[in-house]
């Protein structure tokens, strides 16, 4: 069964009967493999998709509905296009890295150049899934340091992140690009003084 022609589940449906014994569930990415318009795997979508796999995988069967499992493949898999689409969409306008740090957690990098002031800022945002009762449910973190010229505050600038991305995927609603680019003028704003 696939879902959005991105992702495909496959599971024995005699395991979700009353009395069933747990049998191995698939959850792949497919996406990259079609013909039209193939979505290229990424570091992200295949982290999100193996903290996905490992929740419905220890669910116990025989007492869960075939919707329930579905429909916490459906939301999960939406959460993590999203955030995969956040990241993009900051990779568009500065340079960012996605590195996996862990089983349960990836690293989102960005490089923030203030040209006029000579001055580099990298921000990490670190998310961590924490809560194996729900599919994804991840934590936010982020640190900032600055890797050459103005000094700036980071625990500041640490607050302003947190205040408009949250500390919960799925939290906030606003486009971490648009983030990331009031940022970049605070700094070149807060630099000028």
């Amino acid at each position: 069964m696939a879902y959005k022609r991105e992702i495909e589940i496959v599971f024995d449906v005699t395991s979700f009967r009353p009395g069933g014994v747990n049998s191995q569930i698939d959850l792949w990415y497919i996406a990259d493999c079609r013909e039209k318009d193939p979505l290229p795997r990424t570091v992200e979508k295949d982290f999100f998709l193996q903290c996905i796999r490992d929740y419905i995988r220890a669910l116990k069967q025989s007492t869960t509905k075939i919707p329930e499992l579905l429909s916490v493949v459906q939301q999960s898999w939406d959460r993590a296009t999203k955030v995969a689409s956040q990241i993009r969409r900051v990779n568009s306008t500065f340079p960012t890295q996605v590195r996996k740090t862990s089983d349960s957690s990836i690293e989102i990098v960005t490089s923030l150049l203030v040209v006029p002031l000579h001055t580099r800022v990298q921000v990490t945002l670190e998310l961590q899934n924490h809560n194996i009762t729900k599919a994804l449910d991840m934590n936010i973190a982020s640190s900032v340091a600055v890797v050459y010229g103005e000094h700036f505050n980071v625990n500041k600038i640490g607050e302003f992140l947190a205040s408009k991305i949250g500390r919960q995927m799925g939290a906030m609603e606003d486009d971490w690009s648009d983030i990331f680019v009031e940022l970049h003028r605070r700094l070149l704003a807060r630099g000028r003084k």
